[in-house]
């Protein structure tokens, strides 16, 4: 028999099955990594778009940060409802949401961004809000992933202290993009005071548990990680700045107000329900517009 009709050995063919085994256990995370690297550019690329979009519009509204949330048509405000994206997908079932969600922050900017597919961000999973599934028909529904700091409704862009510092948009709702509507703002203001503007009210820079007009809640889908990028996720600034955020440091313990937007995560960055309100650890700091890490006193101040 010549050489080279030789058969390999079962040796052979073992060596060459754990070779490529090798391989692969040291390539698959570097294709891995490259995906999470190419989402992670195109969501900050969308993310930037709908910061320039809002931009533009304040142009045209005298320097006013767009509305988090509209009214609805007896005039009250819709600051805890879901806003419908686009508005008028809801008019036949919901005339009073889809009146409230014309003024929304993602519907009032559709005009200067022209695409709603924008907020749809690489990388996340689908959500569709179960209360609402009377709602749905056949209707091909518009995907956010983007939440907007709801201390930004209707604020002037003068009364921002640090615009590079400040969150205009964040993932911080987690890594789901909701199907037909808005993330809705977060944090929200409590608008519930009679009688009061809904509008952020400043507060001293020292005060840590004043929040201004009301009290800021959170509101997170359940089971909803934090990391969208690897560790990381999305924030585009007042400033129309975005980058790839590192979030969730500190799994199970208290973390930094001045880096986290929550208080504490569970495992997977899941945030913790008891590390939702921020007098605790002072974290609504960061969406503050009359905020400045500069001006931040050394000494403790109540609640941190």
């Amino acid at each position: 028999m010549k050489n080279s009709d030789r058969a390999f050995t079962l040796i052979e063919l073992l060596v060459v099955i754990a070779i490529i085994a090798i391989l692969a256990a040291i390539l698959f995370p570097v294709f891995a990594q490259a995906k999470i690297a190419a989402k992670k550019a195109s969501a900050l690329t969308q993310s930037k778009q709908q910061a320039t979009s809002t931009a533009i519009y304040m142009t045209d509204s005298e320097d006013v940060y767009p509305l988090g949330w509209g009214t609805y048509s007896d005039g009250t405000s819709a600051y805890f409802s879901w806003q419908s994206v686009p508005a008028d997908w809801l008019s036949a079932s919901d005339p009073d949401t889809a009146y409230a969600s014309r003024s929304d922050i993602i519907n009032i900017t559709e005009p200067y961004r022209k695409n709603l597919d924008l907020l749809e961000m690489p990388g996340m999973s689908n959500f569709r809000p179960p209360y609402a599934a009377s709602f749905y028909g056949t209707r091909k529904l518009k995907k956010v992933g983007l939440a907007y700091n709801g201390d930004l409704h209707g604020f002037p862009a003068s009364g921002v202290a640090a615009p590079s510092q400040l969150p205009m948009f964040t993932e911080t709702e987690g890594n789901l993009n909701v199907e037909g509507f808005d993330t809705g703002p977060n944090p929200v203001l409590n608008c519930d005071t009679a009688n009061a503007a809904c509008i952020y009210t400043p507060v001293s820079s020292s005060d840590c548990a004043g929040f201004g007009n009301g009290t800021y809640d959170y509101y997170i889908y359940p089971n909803a990680s934090q990391w969208v990028y690897g560790k990381s996720q999305i924030w585009v600034y007042a400033d129309t700045s975005a980058k790839a955020k590192p979030i969730g440091m500190n799994i199970g313990g208290k973390t930094d107000f001045k880096t986290d937007p929550y208080t504490e995560y569970q495992a997977n960055a899941v945030d913790s329900e008891t590390g939702w309100f921020d007098q605790y650890y002072c974290h609504a700091l960061l969406f503050r517009p009359d905020f400045d890490f500069q001006t931040w006193p050394t000494a403790p101040v109540e609640g941190y």
